[in-house]
């Protein structure tokens, strides 16, 4: 005889039985899953990539040793690059926790 499986075992014991086709549908009411966003993040968006780890620890170093933060760092490089296209500078107007990173 084989082992019961456990998992197999809680999908049956969480499967509930379809309502009668009868019964009117009836939706139930949605929780809200928004988190709570800080006023800071209000209107923002999170631009991101994926580097190296040294890429992280080289970055905070150096926002420890301006004593700045990591988002003021990469807002002043995004605006070297609009800068280098001739673009206007507008990620350090955005740039509004400087002091959170």
């Amino acid at each position: 005889m084989p082992k019961p499986n456990p998992l197999m075992q809680g999908l049956k014991q969480s499967h509930r039985p379809e309502p009668p086709a009868s019964a009117p549908a009836v939706a139930a009411p949605r929780q809200s899953r928004a988190k709570a966003v800080p006023p800071s993040r209000v209107g923002r968006v999170l631009i991101g990539g994926h580097f190296a780890p040294e890429v992280q620890t080289a970055l905070k170093i150096v926002a420890a040793e301006e004593r700045t933060s990591v988002q003021a760092l990469l807002a002043e490089g995004i605006d070297a690059i609009f800068a280098r296209r001739h673009k206007a500078q507008i990620a350090s107007l955005s740039s509004s926790f400087d002091d959170e990173d």
